[in-house]
């Protein structure tokens, strides 16, 4: 049986010690933020802060970060045991995401139990948004759960995640890059001079948030996606002011619009971004009205704090991005046999692995990564490696990275269009808010295929590796607790 709702969720956490409550007073002006961060450093558990600053009486008491900032909690999140090596999650994702499996609508779910309208609606005194980083814009009451929104003239739903900034009772700004799904439905109304019907729903089964930031293909509902890493109907309700569809047991559910006016936007951010930089300016951007929200019983309020890695989102994304990766290499190539997106390097960075079986097989790689929709945010770094090399290994990666590239062959450069949030670009050379032009660069970590055999490395390409051999290492291993050793 999968995950029904974010409370099953914190006790499946606690019975394998992987979350921990807070009920010492924490504030929620960047105190809040602090203890995510170092928790994130420490790689420590999830956290459900209990006690928060000005909020003992109001209406959200509690808030809950880091459910999936861990390999060991996405497992957990899987169904598989949480020792699973990062590999298999990869292929584990790949699997089951394309099993979509379309969404059951019920009656009625715990996220009805309670509802507010109108002038009872106060964001701020409601529910207890952190102010996550001292340069920030404001306090953000969106980083980790599921927007859903729907083409105008049509069927596809779509369920991102987008950041949201806190404007005054009822109203929050919102952040999409062009491109993006969300933009699209929203184009689609402006058009007709109408606003866009929308709903957040916020704290549900932890793939809501894992597969709102994932890279699902246009026209795919990622709540298709949601049944098929669960094995079963993602449960949904209709909101109470529109027909959008929303998880049954989620803990809060906003429903409003979003303006199209673009006279109407108002200033949003900086913020700290995923890259671990503010490389935005404030702009002005489009905002949700906030009319209705409904929500459980004690609600408890999902989010979580980016910056610089690894935080929570770059550990899941490093799952989903990964496969994404994997299964566009498959398509159009051979010999591909892993992808790591490195959460180090907030998808920055991208290890391939190949059996390098062929001549210009590496250069092919980044050709295909780099001609992808999703290489705009993942990918901007190549690196591809030989079968002996271990992706989640960094010792290793950095291993092979200094002494298998060579100055003629190992690092090639192609210019194209970088993530808008990349600090590398200087803002007077950026395009476009949106837009930034920069370079990509390949690293060639692979044994050179080319290379001709030599009696000087005992006739190889490349020189034996300086390492006990097989038949050694296994008498080895399997007298390990012989030789007196505990670990």
């Amino acid at each position: 049986m999968a995950i029904k709702d974010l409370r099953q969720w914190i006790e499946q956490l606690e019975k394998e010690g992987e979350v921990c409550r807070v009920k010492e007073k924490v504030d929620w002006n960047l105190e809040l933020g602090g203890v995510t961060q170092e928790v994130f450093d420490r790689e420590g558990p999830a956290v459900l802060f209990e006690n928060i600053k000005d909020y003992e009486n109001a209406l959200c008491k509690r808030f809950f970060t880091g459910g999936v900032s861990m390999y060991s909690r996405i497992a957990l999140m899987l169904g598989v045991p949480k020792d699973t090596p990062p590999k298999e999650l990869v292929d584990i994702w790949r699997k089951r995401s394309k099993n979509l499996i379309k969404p059951k609508v019920v009656a009625a779910g715990p996220c009805k139990e309670n509802m507010i309208k109108g002038d009872e609606i106060d964001l701020l005194k409601q529910f207890p948004v952190p102010f996550w980083h001292n340069h920030d814009g404001g306090r953000y009451i969106g980083t980790f759960d599921g927007v859903v929104t729907k083409e105008r003239d049509g069927d596809w739903i779509n369920v991102g995640n987008y950041r949201r900034m806190v404007h005054n009772k009822n109203q929050i700004g919102i952040a999409f890059p062009l491109g993006q799904h969300i933009w699209e439905h929203w184009r689609s109304f402006r058009k007709k001079g109408e606003n866009v019907p929308i709903a957040i729903a916020n704290g549900w089964n932890p793939v809501l948030p894992s597969v709102s930031c994932a890279h699902v293909p246009r026209g795919v509902c990622e709540y298709d996606v949601m049944g098929g890493l669960m094995g079963e109907p993602v449960e949904l309700v209709k909101c109470e002011t529109s027909d959008l569809l929303v998880p049954a047991s989620a803990e809060i559910v906003f429903e409003g619009e979003l303006n199209t006016n673009m006279d109407t936007f108002t200033m949003e951010g900086p913020f700290g971004e995923y890259t671990g930089y503010y490389c935005t300016v404030p702009s002005k951007r489009p905002v949700i009205t906030i009319k209705c929200i409904t929500f459980r019983n004690d609600p408890i309020l999902r989010g979580t704090l980016e910056g610089v890695p690894i935080n929570e989102d770059h550990r899941i994304c490093s799952i989903h991005h990964s496969a994404s990766i994997f299964d566009l290499l498959q398509e159009r190539m051979t010999g591909v046999k892993a992808v790591n997106v490195d959460p180090s390097t907030g998808w920055a960075n991208v290890f391939v692995q190949i059996d390098n079986s062929y001549y210009g097989q590496v250069q092919q790689v980044a050709a295909n990564v780099w001609s992808s929709g999703i290489s705009t945010m993942v990918g901007k770094n190549v690196f591809v490696f030989d079968e002996d090399i271990d992706l989640w290994d960094l010792k290793k990666i950095m291993w092979a990275m200094a002494y298998r590239i060579t100055t003629d062959r190992g690092i090639a450069k192609f210019p194209g269009w970088v993530s808008p949030l990349d600090p590398s670009v200087h803002p007077k050379d950026a395009i476009h808010e949106a837009i930034k032009k920069g370079d990509r660069l390949l690293f060639d970590c692979t044994k050179p295929i080319d290379w001709p055999r030599t009696e000087k490395w005992f006739g190889e390409k490349f020189p034996y590796l300086a390492y006990p051999d097989d038949d050694t290492m296994t008498k080895v291993r399997n007298n390990w607790k012989k030789y007196g050793f505990k670990k």
